[in-house]
């Protein structure tokens, strides 16, 4: 009796254990949009199954393409695309070109083939793009942009594209060079420039590497010299460009022209056997290692001078505009600038990317960390940069600031402008006649935008 007792406790316990087996293998997880199964029951003790959670979709990473400029900054793209991919998944397709890039995207903009962002300049280019970029006005991260880097993108209280980096442009010098020649008073106008040069040359210094071989450095060393003409229609740059393109102006008429023309013959004067040769890469490069004292370029070099001589010692010099010291001053605004299709086939993706850029400590820190420039964004770190501290130190002291007022000229002007003024440095032409070129190439251009 005992031992079929024994039995009976072990059948019944067996098949207890056996029927709770048979539920936890059939309660599977759910799989969104579909019933999971429940394990039957005796009727007498029915259960209700519970409803299974559904789980969020998840998105399919995307792949922005995002055309750019600025071939110095590629490493510095891809270190921001790689932070990006891994932190969301998603992927930056990003082209980096700086010959002919306007052409190209314009001709990618006519062909339908529009990459998701695309870099431009500000000013002008708010026009010329208009009819493919989307308004960023209502987008929650443009509240975290400082407003005065808002300017060259408002358009009638719009916001028209997103400001990248905040630069500065003047002449840079290399201290310890400048203290070696005895150098203790920097100079403000064209004779202290001048007389700066002599004094480097006796010492057996070039004063410049001229980088005219470029012909962006051109205009930006040019129309630094004519910043102050805003004076002269009631401190806008708008109505001075307005004047350009009613023709009630030409350049023929602006008597500081003579001001540019005098500083570039100066820099080519004191700027080595072969002015035209100089490129932006002879002009770090030199400066770099001591072979010239004195470069016309923006903050943006820094990176490439340092790299080749960490120990340098970097200042900005206002830029002269003639007699006049008080006025010479530095050139500071925020011009680079990303533009969202509106008709893009990742739009909203587009805007979660600038938002990440914008709000995220990587984001923050990307431009002062990586870049090592001014950023636009609220709260960002000081940039740890030489040129960055300087334009602060000298906006503090109440230097002299301008606009890149030149951004408002018709699209096309810069390079046109640039190469008309490379002929003038080059040699062979008169004043007068680069004058008319000037004049001539700017209205063609405002007769191509009609």
């Amino acid at each position: 009796m005992k031992k079929v007792l024994s039995i009976l406790i072990c059948l019944v316990m067996l098949s207890g254990f056996l029927a709770g087996c048979g539920t936890v293998k059939e309660e599977t997880p759910a799989v969104a949009g579909t019933a999971s199964t429940v394990a039957q029951e005796p009727a007498s003790e029915a259960t209700t199954a519970e409803p299974a959670p559904q789980e969020e979709p998840k998105k399919e990473p995307v792949t922005l393409t995002l055309f750019f400029y600025s071939p110095e900054l590629t490493e510095q793209y891809n270190d921001m695309s790689k932070a990006y991919n891994e932190e969301t998944g998603n992927t930056l397709d990003i082209t980096v070109l700086q010959n002919d890039y306007a052409t190209v995207l314009n001709a990618k903009l006519n062909s339908g083939d529009i990459p998701d962002v695309f870099m431009s300049s500000a000013y002008a280019d708010n026009t010329t793009y208009k009819d493919y970029i989307y308004d960023l006005t209502n987008e929650d991260f443009i509240q975290q942009i400082e407003p005065t880097a808002l300017t060259g993108v408002t358009v009638d209280g719009k916001i028209t594209g997103y400001p990248f980096l905040v630069q500065s442009h003047s002449f840079i010098y290399n201290k310890k060079m400048f203290a070696d020649a005895g150098i203790t008073t920097l100079p403000k106008t064209l004779k202290e420039y001048e007389a700066v040069c002599e004094q480097l040359q006796a010492k057996g210094i070039q004063p410049f590497a001229t980088g005219f071989k470029e012909w962006w450095v051109l205009p930006q060393t040019a129309w630094q010299l004519l910043a102050p003409i805003k004076d002269s229609y009631s401190g806008d740059y708008a109505k001075f460009v307005e004047a350009l393109n009613t023709g009630a102006l030409k350049f023929k008429d602006i008597k500081e022209m003579n001001n540019v023309f005098d500083m570039l013959d100066l820099v080519k004067k004191y700027g080595g056997k072969k002015p035209m040769e100089s490129d932006f890469n002879d002009q770090t490069s030199s400066l770099a290692a001591g072979k010239v004292a004195m470069i016309h370029q923006g903050n943006w070099a820094e990176d490439s001078i340092v790299k080749a001589n960490p120990d340098i010692q970097l200042g900005y010099l206002v830029a002269p505009v003639g007699d006049n010291g008080e006025k010479a001053g530095i050139m500071y605004d925020s011009n680079q600038t990303l533009r969202v299709a509106k008709d893009g086939k990742n739009l909203q993706s587009s805007l979660d990317w600038l938002r990440w850029l914008t709000t995220s400590d990587y984001g923050k820190n990307w431009i002062p960390g990586k870049i090592k420039q001014m950023s636009p964004i609220k709260g960002a770190p000081a940039a740890a940069a030489q040129l960055a501290a300087e334009t602060s130190s000298m906006l503090s002291a109440g230097t002299p600031s301008y606009s890149w007022y030149y951004q408002r000229f018709p699209s096309g002007a810069e390079q046109g402008l640039g190469t008309i003024l490379q002929g003038y440095c080059a040699g062979g032409k008169t004043r007068d006649q680069i004058l008319d070129e000037l004049d001539a190439y700017y209205q063609n251009l405002l007769k191509g935008a009609q």
